[in-house]
């Protein structure tokens, strides 16, 4: 660098980067940023300099991105979604909300969108500020339905349930949430909403609930109840249905819901199946189930059903007492 050429800014939180007026600010000429612009920086976006000609991409693009759409701005959709861990399709577009007063624009990957119902932060990283997940996710389905066109009804409504399950978002929360909107653009979310409040924790108990629900003449389904062995008081489960006039466990066994590691480095499947063993163990039949079945062939998923309301409740009934659902404790 010439010794009369200032130093490029590092400005906390920007990831390297900076505006033109930041440039200025730091002692860098019109003459200077042009001809840099020309020989070794780009500007990925209108007033955004990046001090290198490599791609620009994850933190270091979303930096871009917030310093484009300026201080006030928000994130959300489903960009905002996946800052939240949240598993969704990729967006075609960042949506960035800002107040009012501010302009609506569009460039790249980025676009702002006014709003008079400015969001708190739930996130932020540096610059970058991020909406909470349930504006985020009824943005997304809101301001960026093309994206989520693939997705089937069913979809939306797990997608719901995932967010809720992991205390991402409040029931209270989203529902004053999907009253702002077009209810009809936000149905599968308010599917979702209800199957999560009436216990079930992912779309196959969804499905599990609904299904029992069509067959009044079955007995009584308790769905996500902790289950206790009374003599001990040991802690047995919480499974996806539980009968307790007949002393049956009913799980949805879906690796997609109970795969990976858990915060102490446990399988998350083994603990499943050896939560099944406990129960067993306890004196409780279980009867296992999974999301294809319920899906594919419910008939024969009642049908195995039936027949245990044929055997009648087991002599001795296990010494086991449930709790109230434990996403509500």
């Amino acid at each position: 660098m010439p010794p009369d050429q200032p130093a490029f800014p590092k400005i906390p939180g920007q990831h390297g980067l900076a505006t033109y007026r930041q440039l200025r600010e730091a002692g860098w000429t019109e003459a200077q940023i042009r001809h840099r612009r020309a020989t070794s920086w780009q500007t990925p976006y209108p007033g955004v300099v990046v001090p290198h000609r490599g791609p620009v991409a994850g933190p270091e693009l979303l930096t871009a991105l917030a310093l484009w759409a300026g201080p006030a701005a928000v994130l959300t959709g489903l960009t905002a979604l996946s800052l939240h861990a949240v598993k969704a399709p990729p967006p075609a577009v960042a949506t960035f909300l800002v107040p009012q007063t501010a302009r609506a624009r569009e460039h790249g990957l980025a676009r702002s969108v006014r709003t008079c119902r400015q969001p708190r932060v739930a996130l932020r990283d540096g610059l970058l500020a991020v909406a909470p997940a349930a504006r985020a996710l009824v943005d997304a389905v809101c301001l960026e339905a093309t994206c989520l066109e693939r997705l089937r009804p069913s979809d939306l409504e797990a997608l719901t349930i995932t967010i809720l399950q992991r205390g991402l978002a409040t029931v209270e929360e989203l529902d004053a949430e999907l009253w702002q909107r077009p209810q009809a653009a936000v149905t599968s979310l308010r599917s979702g909403l209800e199957s999560f409040t009436q216990g079930a924790w992912s779309r196959p108990e969804a499905v599990l609930r609904r299904l029992w629900d069509a067959h009044p003449s079955l007995p009584e389904l308790l769905t996500n109840r902790t289950l206790v062995h009374t003599p001990t008081g040991r802690f047995l489960g919480c499974p996806d249905g539980y009968l307790p006039t007949l002393g049956v466990a009913i799980q949805v066994h879906s690796r997609q819901y109970h795969q990976g590691i858990d915060d102490q480095g446990g399988d998350r499947w083994a603990a499943t199946v050896e939560k099944d063993s406990a129960m067993v163990g306890a004196g409780l039949r279980v009867l296992g189930v999974t999301p294809w079945t319920l899906h594919a062939q419910p008939r024969r998923f009642l049908a195995r059903v039936e027949q245990l309301v044929e055997l009648g409740p087991p002599a001795p009934m296990p010494l086991v007492r449930h709790t109230e659902p434990a996403a509500r404790r």
